[in-house]
């Protein structure tokens, strides 16, 4: 990051540079002479002059320090709420993806997978960004870091499921305060700044399915030996494994302050354009975290054995 900020910083030490030389030559030009004795005593000077020249001339960096402070600050809270985005992903996944939505997403079952890492201990699978499991987890990360987002309008539109949240919001919002309903303002900041965070949030979950050896388990009745889980290949194609481990990773798209403080943007090289969002209007600071879980819910492992005693 320290060679993005020099890298990004160069511009303005130029300009100071030509500050200086530009004041120098204007002094020339005035005929002023450098009194250095009248400029040691400056400091105790009561004049007005004085002090409003002092009074511009440190204005300038007691604001930069000011930005910086606040930059950083949200920089920081945002670090926290990404965190907490990647915890409520897992968590939503491990809740959701036991559940029964529709016919294609039972039990267990989520729109599908795909095989990415595979040992003789275990494969990794990755599951694809699609089906309503999978837009429930997306949902629940983008509304831990929806506080995060600009509620200035920079050109984003939501879609279906974003206009249900945004109403459930803004319902959500007048319940809460209802002398909100004067003001026009709330539900369209709402809507930006959940628009903003549906478009710069990504969600990426995999699991991890162990392989064997696996206890066992001895149903008396039958007098069968049955595997804790079963095998892979008893599983539905999309199906995930019993207390398999997930792991959900969120990136976000932090939105910076204007100005000079884009050096926070980083990721990128020394000479290549600053980063921004799609929109092309704000500088980011991308920030990542992943958090793992077990998948909750338990699908009947062995079917139940009915019969007359």
């Amino acid at each position: 990051m320290l060679q993005h900020a020099i890298g990004s910083c160069w511009p303005w030490v130029l300009l100071v540079i030509t500050a200086v030389v530009v004041a120098r030559i204007l002094i020339a030009i005035s005929g002023a002479q450098w009194d250095l004795q009248r400029l040691r005593s400056i400091n105790r000077c009561q004049e007005g002059s004085v002090q409003s020249l002092a009074f511009v001339l440190t204005l300038p960096f007691f604001v930069m320090i000011i930005m910086l402070i606040i930059q950083a600050s949200q920089v920081m809270i945002a670090n926290v709420a990404v965190h907490y985005s990647a915890y409520a992903a897992a968590r939503s996944a491990s809740v959701w993806i036991p559940a029964n939505v529709n016919i294609f997403e039972t039990a267990n079952r989520i729109s599908s997978i795909d095989l990415i890492e595979s040992t003789s201990e275990g494969s990794r699978y990755r599951i694809a960004e699609t089906g309503d499991k999978f837009s429930k987890i997306r949902q629940a990360a983008v509304l831990a870091v929806m506080s995060q987002g600009p509620s200035r309008d920079l050109g984003y539109t939501l879609d279906g499921d974003g206009n249900l949240t945004h109403e459930s919001l803004s319902l959500l919002y007048l319940g809460l305060d209802p002398e909100s309903i004067s003001n026009g303002l709330i539900s369209q900041r709402l809507r930006n700044k959940l628009a903003y965070s549906y478009a710069n949030t990504d969600v990426d979950v995999t699991f991890w399915h162990r392989v064997g050896p696996f206890p066992t388990y001895q149903d008396p009745p039958l007098q069968e030996t049955y595997l804790i889980p079963p095998h892979w290949e008893e599983y539905q194609n999309n199906e995930l494994g019993w207390q398999d481990h997930l792991t959900a990773t969120v990136s976000f798209n932090v939105p910076l302050l204007p100005g000079p403080l884009r050096f926070f943007a980083n990721g990128r090289q020394v000479g290549e354009p600053t980063p921004t969002d799609s929109s092309g209007e704000t500088y980011i600071f991308p920030i990542s975290a992943s958090a793992t879980l077990m998948i909750e819910g338990e699908k009947p492992l062995i079917t139940h054995w009915q019969g007359e005693f």
